[in-house]
């Protein structure tokens, strides 16, 4: 069986609306979905993505589906819980306002996270934060070089970046990520981040699958084991 492995959406719905049928059509009965997290925020329709997600895992997608957890959904749920870890701002600057106006359709209010379906709640708060099939290990942000998948934990596989990125440590598998956006060196100065040259990472140890979607990239894909790429604009 092969899989199929969606990067970070951010929020945009739409994108993600034109890559589920390219990967349909070439996905046979019993093939997986993976999204690798970062389902919300920076975009303008969080919720229309996790509506989206949550059709694929409620049988829109022939096969397993296996939704992880990414630092932007680890963010989110610290901001509405009652003893944060992190500062309320770290959210609401990295995309949680655009998150809430998902909800609320105006913007922040006192009583927000009321408009959070309980579908929604109860899926942020079930995800994983890894997974491993016969074609790949699949993670947020990364893992910890030189040591086995499951040893980690989610300060490493929410928000690690260049010590796995930078690290030619091979896995018994490969390891497909998001978190970390993948695009060409540039010869010059870039004044807008949607002219980069958005690209995943194809190493033999590694495949870094966010391509810059909250930023006017690309969403992309992965099927594996055959390391065939798609992407939308």
């Amino acid at each position: 069986m092969r899989t199929f492995v969606v990067g970070d959406v951010h929020g945009y719905a739409s994108k993600l609306r034109k890559l589920l049928p390219q990967l349909k059509e070439r996905a046979a009965t019993g093939d997986s979905l993976v999204f690798v997290g970062d389902y919300i925020d920076r975009g303008p329709d969080s919720r229309g993505v996790l509506d989206l997600v949550l059709e694929q895992l409620d049988g829109g997608w022939d096969g397993p589906v296996v939704a992880l957890k990414g630092n932007h959904e680890e963010m989110m749920l610290d901001h509405m819980s009652r003893r944060p870890r992190y500062d309320p701002e770290v959210w609401m600057q990295n995309g949680g306002y655009e998150t809430i106006a998902s909800y609320t359709g105006q913007g922040v209010t006192r009583k927000w996270a009321e408009s959070v379906p309980a579908a929604h709640l109860e899926f942020l708060k079930s995800l994983p934060s890894l997974h491993q099939d016969e074609n790949g290990i699949y993670v947020h942000a990364g893992l910890t070089p030189g040591r086995a998948p499951e040893t980690g934990d989610d300060d490493i596989y929410l928000w690690i970046r260049e010590p796995f990125i930078e690290s030619d440590y091979q896995w018994e598998k490969v390891v497909v990520f998001g978190h970390t956006p993948q695009y060409e060196p540039p010869k010059g100065l870039v004044m807008d981040r949607s002219q980069l040259a958005w690209r995943p990472l194809d190493r033999p140890e590694k495949i870094g699958i966010d391509t810059g979607a909250a930023y006017g990239g690309p969403l992309s894909a992965v099927i594996l084991p055959e390391r065939e790429f798609l992407s939308v604009k």
